[in-house]
């Protein structure tokens, strides 16, 4: 299995260098998202929190755009969105 999924990440490096290279940047950007946010309950820092999650599905959005996925692209820029609706809340109170 581990093999498998070497394989893989190797030939979605070569077919497009920079797409791996967001995608890996972006889990490491939701990973950091995640122990921030849990690490911080109840008083989660929304207003650094927020821009990061933002920048990352948009990042994601040009992902799946670039892989060909209109499913992946709908749900990422769905849920940029609703989480630039709710950062406008957070700075609009």
């Amino acid at each position: 299995m581990i093999n498998k999924i070497l394989t893989y990440a190797q030939a979605d490096w070569r077919e497009h260098p920079i797409r791996f290279a967001v995608e890996v940047a972006c889990w490491f950007n939701n990973l950091i998202i995640a122990i921030i946010f849990n690490s911080t309950v109840p008083a989660v820092p929304f207003l650094v929190l927020y821009p990061m999650w933002i920048s990352g599905t948009l990042a994601l959005a040009w992902c799946s755009y670039s892989r060909g996925s209109f499913g992946m692209l709908a749900t990422f820029l769905m849920l940029a969105s609703i989480d630039c609706y709710g950062y406008m809340k957070v700075l609009l109170p």
